[in-house]
Order: C-alpha cells, then sequence, then structure tokens
C-alpha cells in the first residue's frame, strides 16, 4: 500500500481550506468564500463540471435540504440526515413522493463523504456567487470589483492548458480512459502544491483507482518499459480487470499477450 504520509498532507490541507469555505459562506464573508473557492478548484478542478451555456436549474443546496448549517461537523450532517428520513416517513408515503425522498437520501449520502460534499460545496457556492454577481459569469472564482459588476462583457478564462511532460503514470490513466482532461488538471495542480508527494499518493487519494488497480497500473509501467507489451494491450487488459475483475497480468497472459515465464514484478518501497 502507498504511504499515507502524502495522502494525509492532501487531506489536512483540503481540510483546512474546507473549513475555510465553509466558514465564510456561513458568515456572509464573500470575499473569502471566494478565496477558498479558488484554492480549493486549482487543487481540485474535477469536482467541479463546467458550467453549460443554456444551464438555468440551480443547484440543489442539501443544507437547506437537511435543516442544517453549511459549517456543520459530519456527525450533525448524519444526525440530521435521519432526522429529516424519519420525519418524511411518518408523513408521507415514499411511494407517492419518491423524486422527495431520493433527494433526502442524495443528500445525507453527499453530505457524509468528504469529496462529494466538496463538491457540492463548490458547485452551490458558485451559483451562490453568481447570483450575487461577485464572480464572472463563466464561473471563474474571481473576486469582481464594484465596476466590473456592471453588465458589462466578460472574457472567458479557462484553465491553461498542461504542456510539461506527464508521469508515466498519468498517461497510463488517461491512455486507460480511467481519467479525463479535468482528473489530469487536477494531479497536474496537485503535484505542483505538493512536489514530494509521490504521484501514485495523490491517484489513491483521489480514489480514481484501488490499491489493487494501483499495483496493476505500476507492473503495466514497468512491462512497457521493458518492452513486453505495447499500450494498446495496456489498455485491453487494465479494461478487463475493471470491469470483469480479472488482473491485468492474468488478462495479458490468457490473451498470449505476456509470456508465463516472465519474472513477477515487486512494487517498489515507498
Amino acid at each position: 500500500m502507498a504511504d499515507a504520509g502524502g495522502a494525509n498532507r492532501i487531506e489536512l490541507e483540503s481540510q483546512i481550506l474546507c473549513a475555510a469555505l465553509r466558514q465564510s459562506w456561513a458568515d456572509s464573508d464573500f470575499a473569502g468564500q471566494v478565496n477558498s473557492c479558488s484554492e480549493l478548484y486549482q487543487l481540485f478542478p474535477d469536482l467541479v463540471p463546467n458550467l453549460k451555456s443554456n444551464q438555468t436549474e440551480l443547484p440543489r443546496n442539501n443544507y437547506e435540504l437537511l435543516g442544517i448549517d453549511c459549517d456543520v461537523p459530519p456527525s450533525v450532517v448524519v444526525a440530521s440526515y435521519f432526522r429529516t428520513a424519519k420525519k418524511f416517513l411518518r408523513e408521507n408515503n415514499a411511494k407517492e413522493k419518491r423524486l422527495e425522498y431520493f433527494h433526502i437520501l442524495d443528500a445525507g449520502f453527499i453530505l457524509r463523504k468528504p469529496r462529494l460534499r466538496l463538491s457540492h460545496d463548490l458547485i452551490v457556492s458558485r451559483s451562490l456567487l453568481l447570483q450575487k454577481e461577485l464572480i464572472p459569469d463563466d464561473g471563474t472564482f474571481e473576486m469582481l470589483d464594484a465596476e466590473e459588476r456592471a453588465p458589462v462583457p466578460v472574457m472567458v478564462v479557462t484553465q491553461p492548458i498542461v504542456q510539461q511532460p506527464l508521469p508515466t503514470l498519468i498517461e497510463l490513466l488517461r491512455a486507460a480512459q480511467i481519467i479525463g482532461a479535468a482528473e489530469v488538471q487536477a494531479l497536474t495542480n496537485q503535484m505542483r502544491s505538493f512536489p514530494d508527494v509521490p504521484v501514485a499518493d495523490l491517484v489513491l487519494s483521489a480514489g480514481y483507482v484501488t490499491d489493487g488497480e494501483m499495483k496493476s497500473l505500476q507492473l503495466g509501467e514497468f512491462l512497457l518499459g521493458q518492452g513486453k507489451i505495447d499500450i494498446g494491450q495496456f489498455c485491453v487488459a487494465m479494461y478487463d480487470e475493471r470491469t470483469t475483475g480479472v488482473k491485468m497480468a492474468e488478462s495479458l497472459q490468457v490473451r498470449g499477450w505476456l509470456s508465463t515465464e516472465v519474472a513477477p514484478y515487486r512494487r517498489p518501497e515507498n
């Protein structure tokens, strides 16, 4: 298993930023809310989908649905979720009001999971800040001053395209379609913020793959480097593991792409 030190550092950093976001949100400190959102977005751009040009429906505020403040601890989230669900079932027929009941279930699930809660907070915060015309219309987390809030065209600010070579592990994740452009940008930003944390730790802490899948990825990196397989064979075998449970190495051997006489790969110690 990867060393937990790097993952713990990222977790601690995100907890501090999340606490700052929720506190500024609760205090209506909009400048602080924008700053916290901006810092979190730099680390986790994959948690905030791009705004759609025809998007009119506002995101659901699950804190309001459960009747709690945005800065409450996880224990209060759980207690409020169970209280709201029980109250709803006492007063309503869940079969007749399935959608409303599912919204409550979703709220409890989302706010109890740290990454889902963070994604929810960023998306809802963006919507609130847009309504108050405090950030540009494209949803960029940049505070507008009084003059910029006037109804003038706003230039779209896009995320910088990653130009520098990426670590092989990230390239393999992208080639196997496990991650996309947003996840690549997130990992790139995290590598810049935490240069001494191994890339494998960043990937695992983000939950993109399991520890078992990480071992297969590292084995694939080794086999590719040795010229034992090609990238297409790696992608097919990795797809087999993620969809059927057959380990990548076994898939390679069954398909006749890897000799059973190849010496076993030992994962390097961190």
